[in-house]
Formats: C-alpha cells, structure tokens, sequence
C-alpha cells in the first residue's frame, strides 16, 4: 500500500510542468521571507502609534473578521496562486509562442521590474475603475468596501473571483516582460504589501511625497462613505493616473468614516467556528445572490 501511494506521488510530481513547479518554488521563497514579515510588523506599530481613527479599537470582531480573509488569502498565495500564475504562463506561451516585447528584451531586470510596477499600477487603475463602473463586478468588490474599520488585513477582504482576476492581471504583462517566476513572485509581493499598508488605520499622508505616492490617507478617502468621495482615488501606488484621468481627490487631511451605505457584513460576535464559516458563506454568495436576485 505504501509503495503505491509513493509511486503515485511520483507520478504526479513528473506531471506537473516545470513552469508550475517554479512559481510554487519561487512563492515559498517570497513568503517565507523574514524582511516580507516584518515590513508587516513595522505597518502594525505605525498603526498603534498614529491611527487615523484614534477611537477604533485595536482587536475588534471587525478586525478579526478581516485577519480571517488575510489568512485566507496567505493559504491561496501558496496553494493556488502559484498554480494559476504557471497555468497563465503556460497558455501565454502556447498561444504567443513565448514572445517577449521586443522594447523591453534588452532591459536591464531592474529597469523591467520598475516598468511592470508602473504597467501594473496603470492596468490596476483601469480594472478598478471598471469594477466601481459596472454594476454585477461592483456587487463582488463591495465586499472590500464594506469594512467601517479600515485595518492592516482590510485589503485582504476580497472575493475569490475578484481575486483570481487581479492575480491574473499581474502575471500577464510580467509574463510578457519576460520576468521570471521569482521576479514575478517579487513584484505580486511588493504590491501585497504595499494594498497592506494603504488600507491600515494610519494618519499619514506622506507629505510632499503624497503628490506622487498613494498614502493610506488618499486610499482612506477612496473608501469613504460620504459622497464627494465616491469614485475617487483609484490608484494603488502613484497618483499619476487618478491626476491624469480626473478622479483625484484634493483632500489631503481628510480621514473619513468608511464604509458603504446600504451594504454592511456585520462580523459574528462569537467564537464559535460555524459562525464564522457561515459568515464567510454569506459574503462570498452575496454578488450572486445579489445578480440573481435571490434571497
């Protein structure tokens, strides 16, 4: 029985292609990462130290309910993620034969590397524009939007497909730079941390600094409840786009309540594990409850 249990983890393990195979290695080395951790632990601190609601509670069954998505999102980051961003280089290869864009083949890694984080920010920006825009996509992103106490592990509350759709997104035009699943890995993190950061309960707008970066005060203004806010400050990491197309709001000291009318999620006031499950359930059915209108 045990040799043909090892003779089928073989079999298995010879059937998954190497392209797979580099992204999961490249994934186990991001997020086993001690820098990655504490760059965490860091944001954490700043956020007991400055909040920017000082009367949000530091543990809250809101901010629980977000560390449970966050540690969702870890488990896919290294069970599914790298499968998907393997999947998508396999079927980018097969369909465009492997091509790499011509302006960027002689790039230096760094100069790549730095052009797909400004690409990515660009198509970021327009796939969330689109998603506020079209009414089934807003129904799946409202579930982000929902939360009334932006924390560190708030960015981490999104549905599955919309998801499976930013990972896709952000593997795509690396894919096509010719980066390497480690590079490609690389830029996914730095990103991951940087939606951490932006998203926290922290009074800072990074001064002159915040005319090119976007702050966790100029996110804080795109997830406000109040209605001179309300699709504005698309960006994720400058504002170059959001001042280019017109959705940028000017300001700079405004730290609004957040939060969306007329949908909240209120987390379960119990440790019990069913309803936690259940909670989950419910946010996940939602769009499509909602699109389908069911009950």
């Amino acid at each position: 029985m045990v040799g043909e249990l090892l003779d089928f983890v073989r079999s298995v393990k010879q059937l998954v292609p190497i392209e797979i195979k580099e992204y999961y290695w490249a994934a186990l080395e991001v997020w086993s990462s001690p820098g990655l951790w504490a760059l965490l632990g860091f944001v954490l601190v700043w956020e007991r130290v400055q909040p920017a609601d000082p009367k949000q509670p530091i543990f809250s069954w809101s901010t629980l309910q977000d560390f449970l998505w966050f540690n969702i999102d870890v488990a896919l980051g290294l069970a599914l993620i790298p499968a998907l961003a393997g999947g998508v280089q396999l079927l980018y290869n097969r369909v465009s034969g492997g091509y790499v864009l011509h302006i960027a083949a002689s790039w230096p890694s760094i100069v790549r590397i730095v052009f797909a984080v400004l690409l990515l920010d660009l198509l970021f920006y327009f796939k969330h524009w689109f998603i506020h825009r079209v009414k089934p996509l807003w129904h799946f992103h409202v579930i982000h939007h929902s939360q009334r106490e932006m924390n560190i592990f708030t960015d981490r509350r999104q549905h599955v497909c919309e998801h499976i759709l930013t990972q896709t997104m952000v593997v795509l035009p690396l894919v096509a730079l010719g980066l390497k699943p480690m590079a490609v890995m690389t830029v996914g993190a730095f990103f991951w941390w940087h939606t951490l950061f932006i998203h926290a309960n922290i009074r800072t707008n990074f001064g002159p600094l915040g005319w090119v970066f976007v702050s966790p005060q100029f996110h804080r203004v795109h997830h406000s409840i109040e209605v001179p806010h309300w699709d504005k400050n698309f960006g994720a990491f400058v504002t170059f786009w959001d001042r280019m197309f017109g959705t940028m709001y000017h300001g700079i000291h405004e730290y609004p309540a957040t939060g969306v009318k007329d949908v909240d999620f209120p987390p379960p006031k119990s440790l019990k594990p069913q309803a936690w499950i259940a909670d989950l359930g419910r946010q996940l059915w939602y769009p499509f409850r909602t699109i389908l209108k069911l009950k």
